[in-house]
């Protein structure tokens, strides 16, 4: 069954208007701001009583009682009608008055919020870092005003509109700071050039602390915080988008990261996209010209591919084999689960590798061997 509600009782009695005229106590003028708040607010007013009670909120905007002004912007934050002079007498006061209506108002501009962060106020700064949504605009600003305890809050509030260009300079603000590199971590849709570049960071300290947590994405953060930086980028490539692949490779080319065993592993283990735009960035060529001479199937393509993109060539024989292998296993499968057909892959190149010999470092042996073991925990049953 459900319940009337019952109307709130706001109207101001001619006691109210005496009292207020009167300049009483601070309690009954921060009574009398919560009682026209919410009569404006709730209760259909005609113009001129909608007037009566804005020019009372000016009134009540020049109190000299702090308290009277926090009630009346505690009444009225979330207020969408109110006049926007009288939203920014309220943000532009005190920071114990402003907060509230900066972090909840919806009338605010992106231009009064730039305002308010160059006060370099902290309280009002965490105040526009918690809002519902923060414009792109607003969270560069932020960064580039705020000290770490705003930065962080905006961070962790999925609304802010962080762009690639905003991630790179707050890493290069915070450059040595776990407080921010975490974070970042948990935080959805980061690009994946500025994860890599936040794991190139973090301390070892919280990659220990991170190994506890249970809250993390599995198939980005545990592989960051689990493995070298290599296998970090290799697993974070697989599950990218192939724009997001191409941006991480130029990153790594541009910070002289794309290392030739790096290469190496992500055609042994499969990862064609990441392989084909490392062979073409290396070589200066566009994406196509480098995948017809990947899949050439002749014996020149890829072998002149890889001495224009000036590789190891002691390296050659196992990329080769690997290519190879690749275009085999896809004409012999149907099954097309990645894990899967990872396993088989890298366990079908070692006994290859062993067979040619041809001879891998250790940390890349150990590291398909590791791949082997994370793709049969997960793997359907054969």
């Amino acid at each position: 069954m459900s319940v009337k509600k019952q109307p709130i009782n706001t109207k101001l009695t001619q006691k109210d208007v005496d009292l207020l005229l009167s300049n009483p106590s601070t309690e009954v003028r921060s009574s009398t701001a919560k009682k026209v708040s919410e009569q404006y607010q709730f209760h259909h007013l005609t113009a001129k009583e909608k007037q009566i009670a804005e020019d009372i909120f000016r009134l009540i905007t020049n109190d000299v009682e702090i308290k009277v002004r926090e009630e009346l912007s505690e009444s009225l934050k979330t207020c969408t009608f109110l006049p926007y002079d009288i939203v920014q007498k309220i943000i532009y006061d005190v920071a114990a008055v402003a907060v509230p209506m900066i972090r909840y108002s919806e009338i605010i501009t992106d231009d009064d919020l730039v305002k308010i962060l160059k006060t370099k106020d902290e309280q009002k700064q965490c105040a526009i870092a918690e809002r519902k949504t923060v414009s792109s605009l607003v969270c560069d600003q932020l960064i580039e005003e705020s000290d770490k305890a705003p930065v962080i809050i905006l961070i962790g509030n999925q609304g802010a509109e962080i762009s690639e260009y905003s991630y790179n300079k707050l890493l290069d603000k915070f450059e040595a700071c776990d407080e921010i590199h975490e974070p970042i971590l948990t935080r959805a849709k980061v690009p994946v050039a500025i994860i890599e570049k936040v794991i190139t960071k973090v301390s070892d300290e919280l990659r220990k602390q991170l190994l506890t947590r249970h809250d993390l994405p599995v198939n980005v953060i545990t592989t960051l915080v689990t493995q070298t930086r290599e296998k970090a980028i290799l697993n974070l490539s697989e599950t990218s988008t192939e724009e997001d692949v191409r941006t991480l490779v130029i990153h790594l080319h541009n910070v002289d990261r794309l290392t030739p065993n790096l290469i190496l592993r992500s055609v042994c283990v499969g990862d064609m996209k990441f392989f084909e735009y490392a062979l073409a960035i290396k070589a200066g060529i566009p994406i196509r010209n480098a995948r017809i001479l990947i899949y050439d199937s002749g014996p020149l393509g890829l072998e002149r591919l890889y001495e224009e993109a000036e590789l190891p060539p002691e390296m050659f024989p196992a990329i080769r084999l690997a290519v190879r292998t690749f275009r085999e296993m896809l004409e012999e499968t149907e099954d097309g689960y990645r894990d899967h057909f990872q396993r088989r892959m890298i366990e079908r190149l070692l006994m290859l590798f062993d067979a040619n010999q041809i001879h891998l470092d250790k940390a890349d042996e150990d590291y398909f061997v590791q791949k082997i073991g994370q793709s049969s925990e997960i793997s359907p049953q054969e």
